[in-house]
């Protein structure tokens, strides 16, 4: 019998008692066995860590590394990519769960067809009811069309629906202190590949009914890191001559700057650094003769983040209110 490869798979995980165990058994459940399970406790207020550890007592595959203060997503998924041996890397969230069938799946798909990378499909949670989506074959006709579908997140930018050589990781790391660091550093990872595969299978549950998740929340380091994520596909979408969709890249730069400005004046979440960050492009899409059309509401908030940062603050206000009121109602109509 052919010796199984090692595989890393990175699991970060905070506020996740709920889902942590659920998450780490459909990993341990896996048809293919060779398997170094990396958890990051990133410093969580529940019993996560507590979990995590009576579960690694019965599995050796398992390593938990806690985190001494809670860093970030994306610290915490630096910090798996730190000690990984494996000579493949898959990234599953801990609240979240697997097919029994991944692992094995993404190794004979990249060992047949020898690639860099698979892609796979990816179903969402939502309100217990399961929601299953298919990505369009088209996007793989070559690296090119692949790479032009993950800049303008045709192909979802998610991290836990590909599956790597470990070596696409050996340069890279993920930008901390954010959020939607999987949209910022994908362009970055796939600009390196050489070859990608799509496995036509749904392999990952996406858990959309968790509150903590990103996804269910508005902050300023959530509308920081959309921001990055749309400045830094700008020169490589030009680049590549795909015009029109650098303006859009910086319609959304300029949206999310202004709207992470106002939060951020609310709930001070970001580093001065990343405030300047913001305020600085700003500053200079105000000067250009060519500002992509932003409608009345940003023109606006441009200005109040520029001039008048009593209007940002307005802004940020009523969106926190906005958001808490929304919460309200749907933890009502449970």
């Amino acid at each position: 019998m052919k010796e199984e490869k090692l595989v890393s798979i990175i699991i970060p995980a905070y506020k996740t008692e709920r889902y942590i165990e659920k998450c780490l058994r459909s990993v341990q459940e896996q048809t293919y066995k060779n398997l170094e399970i990396i958890v990051i406790d990133d410093k969580s207020p529940d019993r996560t860590g507590e979990i995590c550890d009576k579960i690694a007592k019965s599995d050796t595959r398992i390593k938990v590394i806690h985190h001494d203060s809670n860093k970030g997503v994306s610290s915490a998924r630096n910090s798996g990519l730190k000690i990984r041996t494996g000579v493949y890397i898959a990234f599953v969230d801990g609240d979240d769960v697997v097919a029994p069938t991944l692992i094995e799946d993404c190794v004979r798909c990249i060992e047949i067809n020898q690639s860099d990378a698979v892609i796979f499909n990816l179903a969402k949670i939502e309100n217990g009811k399961i929601i299953e989506r298919r990505i369009d074959e088209k996007f793989f006709i070559n690296t090119d069309t692949v790479l032009r579908a993950i800049i303008e997140d045709k192909i979802p930018n998610y991290l836990c629906n590909k599956f790597f050589r470990s070596f696409c990781w050996d340069t890279i790391s993920l930008v901390e202190n954010t959020e939607y660091e999987d949209l910022m550093i994908m362009p970055k990872v796939f600009e390196g590949i050489k070859s990608v595969s799509y496995l036509d299978k749904q392999l990952y549950f996406y858990n959309c009914d968790n509150e903590n998740s990103i996804t269910s929340n508005i902050s300023s380091k959530a509308k920081y890191g959309l921001f990055c994520s749309f400045l830094y596909r700008q020169p490589l979408a030009r680049r590549l001559g795909m015009d029109e969709f650098v303006d859009r890249c910086r319609f959304r730069s300029i949206r999310s700057a202004v709207s992470g400005i106002g939060l951020n004046l609310v709930k001070r979440e970001l580093s001065n650094d990343q405030v300047k960050h913001m305020m600085d492009y700003l500053k200079e899409e105000e000067k250009t003769n060519d500002m992509p059309k932003i409608g009345l509401k940003y023109h606006i908030l441009l200005y109040g983040a520029l001039h008048n940062q009593f209007l940002s603050k307005i802004y940020g206000k009523s969106m926190y209110l906005f958001e808490s009121i929304k919460k309200q109602i749907k933890s009502y109509c449970r």
